[in-house]
């Protein structure tokens, strides 16, 4: 299976730093999954997989699993303890979803063009008050559904004026005035608007601010309004106060060392969003059962390769027999998963507070988040040729 669309959402930049930060890491022999007769947990193809992959993380790390099948949910949480797997309470816990924020983005611009307030095809121009320095290739023009899809030749970062090798938050400095000065003096193309899908953070990060410029509320209050509130999705944010800090599951490095939240200034639309196992499930119950605006983020736009099409903001996954949507994410702290097939209402959450510069290091979680999705699904074990 070509697994490149579960990496290329990460950060750019990660993979390489983890490579660097991890390649004299120990693995340590844990003490396998305890299991209960008489309380939910782990069924012995899940519990290995999630043995098998925890080697690699270190301790004091969790994982929150949540596990749809039809109108059946399951929650589960782990912690890697003293070099033992130990079940907790986590499914309230905050987490950073990182790049699965990109969802959150393309199911607002969905909900304004359900509605009839923007069109896919507007120019992402005639919308910014500066002027892109190019906003055309031989007379193609990027518009909104390219920056939603990923094949709006974006770079994908505005890596001149932002530095991606600070650990502790490398966005949070990037603001407005930055990213207009990027847009308006520096911008370069990297390809015709529309002729392939390379993954851009920065169209990403614009699509939210796009957002905001067309409703006129901040991108946290127009997810509130649009996503959170409807569902009751009582513990997805953006902002971090005192009463919020108390829920977030702090994240960790590749080493277990409490790292930094990270915020993502102008460009929150790209990555900047904490969430539940709880109010994922939420999530992907609306993106798998309802017929308006949810189901419009899953429109298929462009096959980019042999397997994978692109929706908005999702990636289609269809070989023979599978046929699934899914999207990952990782920050400095954090790494997760969402895979869901809306036509047998099966779906899992998996989040974690591993950083992705090891997470992305063996494709942990996307592997993991695979299997548990298939034992749910095929009822076994069964990775993609």
């Amino acid at each position: 299976m070509n697994r490149k669309h579960y990496i290329i959402n990460i950060f750019s930049g990660i993979l390489f730093l983890a490579i660097i930060s991890c390649s004299n890491r120990q693995t340590q022999q844990l003490v396998q999954l305890p299991i209960y007769y008489n309380q939910p947990s782990l069924d012995s193809i899940q519990s290995n997989a999630v043995y098998k992959y925890m080697q690699h993380f270190p301790n004091r790390s969790e994982i929150a699993i949540g596990l749809i099948k039809g109108k059946s949910e399951q929650f589960f949480g782990i912690r890697r303890q003293n070099d033992s797997l130990v079940y907790v309470e986590n499914r309230k816990m905050a987490f950073e979803i990182g790049s699965i924020t990109k969802t959150f983005t393309a199911t607002m611009l969905a909900k304004l063009v359900y509605e009839g307030l923007i069109d896919l095809n507007e120019p992402v121009s005639n919308i910014l008050p500066c002027k892109l320095k190019q906003d055309e290739v031989n007379g193609q023009r990027v518009t909104i559904l390219q920056l939603a899809n990923h094949t709006s030749g974006f770079p994908k970062e505005p890596d001149i004026n932002l530095n991606m090798h600070i650990p502790a938050s490398p966005y949070k400095n990037y603001d407005k005035s930055k990213l207009y000065d990027f847009l308006s003096n520096r911008l370069i193309l990297q390809h015709i608007p529309g002729e392939k899908r390379e993954y851009s953070n920065l169209g990403g990060g614009l699509l939210g601010h796009l957002i905001e410029l067309i409703t006129g509320k901040s991108y946290e209050l127009y997810l509130q309004e649009s996503i959170c509130e409807p569902l009751k999705m009582n513990r997805t944010f953006v902002t971090i106060d005192s009463q919020r800090k108390e829920c977030i599951l702090p994240g960790r490095s590749p080493y277990g060392k409490i790292v930094p939240n990270w915020e993502l200034g102008i460009l929150v639309g790209g990555g900047g969003i904490k969430s539940t196992a709880e109010d994922m499930v939420k999530y992907l119950h609306a993106q798998m059962t309802d017929t308006t605006f949810f189901l419009l983020t899953q429109m298929p736009t462009m096959q980019y390769s042999e397997h994978n099409t692109a929706g908005l903001g999702w990636a289609w996954y269809n070989h023979e027999k599978y046929k699934f949507v899914d999207a990952t994410g990782g920050t400095g702290g954090y790494s997760c998963i969402v895979i869901f097939e809306r036509s047998t209402q099966t779906a899992i959450v998996l989040l974690t507070n591993v950083s992705a510069f090891l997470a992305s290091k063996g494709d942990y979680i996307s592997k993991l988040g695979i299997e548990l999705h298939n034992s749910i699904f095929y009822g076994k074990e069964n990775g993609f040729n």
